[in-house]
């Protein structure tokens, strides 16, 4: 998915994950000639509260962003970006894995 972020600002998308996986991954790249900076947070159970109640978190710093928790609980997983400086834009990938 590609997504817009602003500074400052703050956007949160669900992911399911099913029982049995081994990896969730999360990956933030940049869309062509964009240059603003974000941070990726990654938290099982609910939202991100940062900066402590995360399980997951790496910035725009280098890209690939990645952000991957192994043996993952099944439920409910929560992918926070925010906006650092500028307007970022994003292409976001999930990816549970079964290796």
């Amino acid at each position: 998915m590609t997504t817009s972020i602003n500074q400052l600002s703050r956007k949160v998308y669900e992911v399911d994950v099913p029982a049995g996986k081994k990896r969730l991954q999360v990956t933030a790249t940049q869309s062509f000639n964009q240059s603003g900076q974000f941070k990726l947070y990654v938290r099982q159970g609910s939202a991100p509260e940062v900066p402590n109640a995360v399980d997951c978190t790496t910035d725009s710093t280098t890209l690939p962003a990645v952000c991957a928790l192994v043996d993952p609980v099944a439920g409910k997983a929560y992918v926070m970006v925010e906006g650092v400086s500028n307007t970022a834009s994003l292409n976001l990938r999930v990816d549970v894995l079964t290796k």
